[in-house]
């Protein structure tokens, strides 16, 4: 009789054994999940009768995936990483966001509490934060406001005159821009909303350069 189901059974195993060894370095990763290929394909060799119970009882016999990679990790002298909670940080780049959104784009960028998507979400929506929106509404005010007329006289003497003011927008324009302004100022807000509903309590810290390195090698 042979293990119809061996290979899904290995595979398995494997499969669970390289995800429980992802924070080790990729050669000591390859090198323990080649370990335990080989020491199932010895242990299966040395079976007379192969079913899917003998394999389950190789797999068995080498231990939970996790006790695996716990006793490799021991071997080498890997301490296990912390899983990260975000806290004043995160707290101070949200509201930072808001109100002084330089300073808050920073700490965005600092946190590891988001991923890469979030902090360019954070960062460009709204780009400056209320004070962005609140110059570009003064900018916006003083570049519509009614100016000045400057009329010279028949001697080249200058004098000022008001100008007469554009006449103001129609029903709908001011719906809109009522409309508009409303989502603008509140964007803000939904953004720090969603920011926050992406923190990970409890997530992997980013790597530092370091690991990265030692991913790469």
């Amino acid at each position: 009789m042979t293990a119809p189901h061996a290979d899904q059974l290995i595979d398995g195993y494997l499969a669970r054994l390289n995800a429980a060894a992802a924070d080790l370095p990729k050669g000591a990763r390859q090198e323990l999940v080649d370990d335990v290929r080989a020491h199932i394909a010895e242990a299966r060799a040395r079976e007379p009768q192969e079913t899917d119970a003998t394999i389950l009882n190789i797999l068995d016999r080498l231990g939970a995936p996790a006790t695996v990679v716990a006793e490799a990790r021991e071997r080498l002298g890997i301490q296990p990483s912390v899983p990260y909670r975000p806290g004043l940080l995160e707290i101070f780049a949200l509201v930072l966001l808001l109100f002084m959104w330089p300073i808050g784009v920073v700490l965005l960028w600092i946190s590891p509490a988001w991923r890469m998507r979030d902090k360019i979400i954070g960062t460009l929506l709204p780009p400056g934060g209320y004070w962005g929106l609140a110059l570009g509404g003064i900018f916006f005010a003083t570049a519509h406001a009614g100016g000045v007329c400057v009329i010279t006289d028949a001697a080249s003497q200058a004098f000022q005159s008001a100008c007469q003011t554009p006449p103001g927008p129609s029903p709908l324009e001011t719906i809109l821009l009522v409309a508009a302004v409303i989502i603008i100022w509140v964007l803000p807000l939904i953004t720090a909303g969603y920011l926050a509903i992406r923190l990970r309590w409890g997530r992997q810290p980013q790597p530092a350069m370091a690991s990265l390195q030692m991913e790469n090698s």
